[in-house]
């Protein structure tokens, strides 16, 4: 039986409310479906592949600490923007993953997964977010991948962001998470970058994805098998939910340092100069300081000319879930 998603309109009309300049509308102040349609046509207009609106109430089963009302007081909306990013580096690193080689090059895959995609999502939140507050509203854009600055804890491996994109990526209808952790969306599977814009402005939220972008049991939890640092489980019990509007949103219960150790880019198969043995356990804040420091100098020296650079890339680029998109053969995986 063919499962049907609910999209999103890529338009929506209705009669503006006024609003007075500079106040906080109150949640039942009903949508502006003009403004909305009009910052969506602006904002794809400036490149966005993506976008979608929420409503901030879908967000309250979500941790407190990544919800926007810590930077915007007031908040009545959030916006979510994507950007595809590039299919054919993806397609190498699948390729090699699947025939058990290392990739010619990890350039492409750093350059035109993340390194020039973040500046281009931050513009876009820049943008949105002085297009709203030229028209009197209140507007906070978030950094699309900031290094993060708090410590790094077992629940946050990578350290805390300000938000969490894929949380309000699926709360305003762009897309669900997949059992890797990763935003899935039915254009691009997971092949897209977030960023997030907060406002008070009544934006018309759009309707959540029904149905189930992510079957595990039915790939075979390719993801799981593609990861070299067994970072993903391979079984459906080990797994996590969290509550984003009034759907619960399941996926693998990733075991976060090991992630870590291949998105640092800490083997050669991931992109890095050296192997760097993993330890059987997890390592204190002090021992994964020792570990880091044995990364090659020549390796460290890519990030000081280009910034935050993506290692590994196996379980976003083997995902069989791409739709509308190319996508190449995995019948055969060897993992």
């Amino acid at each position: 039986m063919e499962t049907k998603f609910q999209m999103k309109p890529t338009c929506q009309t209705g009669s503006p409310k006024n609003l007075s300049a500079r106040t906080i509308p109150s949640p039942d102040i009903a949508p502006d479906y003009n403004l909305t349609a009009e910052l969506r046509a602006y904002l794809i207009k400036q490149g966005a592949d993506m976008v979608g609106f929420g409503s901030i109430e879908r967000l309250d089963g979500t941790p407190e600490l990544h919800r926007p009302q810590r930077y915007l007081p007031g908040t009545v909306s959030m916006v979510s923007m994507a950007l595809r990013v590039n299919g054919a580096v993806c397609d190498l690193i699948a390729r090699s993953t699947w025939k058990g080689v290392d990739p010619p090059s990890y350039n492409s895959f750093q350059m035109f997964t993340l390194a020039a995609i973040n500046p281009k999502l931050d513009e876009l939140a820049y943008l949105g977010a002085k297009f709203l507050e030229n028209r009197g509203y209140k507007a906070y854009p978030f950094p699309a991948n900031m290094p993060h600055t708090l410590k790094p804890s077992p629940g946050y491996p990578g350290g805390v962001a300000d938000v969490s994109h894929k949380h309000i990526a699926v709360a305003c209808g762009v897309g669900q998470i997949g059992w890797h952790n990763l935003l899935l969306t039915p254009q691009y599977g997971p092949r897209q970058k977030l960023n997030s814009i907060a406002t008070n402005a009544p934006l018309a939220p759009d309707p959540m994805i029904d149905g189930k972008l992510c079957d595990p049991e039915k790939c075979g939890f390719l993801c799981a098998r593609a990861c070299p640092t067994q970072a993903i489980p391979r079984r459906i019990e080990a797994k996590t939910s969290i509550q984003i509007g009034q759907s619960t949103v399941e996926y693998g219960n990733m075991v976060g340092w090991r992630c870590r150790w291949g998105c640092s880019g800490m083997l050669k198969s991931v992109g890095g100069y050296r192997n760097i043995p993993m330890p059987a356990e997890e390592p204190s804040d002090d021992e994964l300081m020792m570990h880091k420091a044995k990364i090659d100098p020549w390796q460290t020296r890519v990030t000081n000319l280009i910034g935050l650079v993506p290692y590994c890339g196996k379980c976003l680029s083997v995902c069989p879930e791409p739709r509308g998109v190319r996508v190449i053969n995995r019948t055969s995986a060897p993992l």
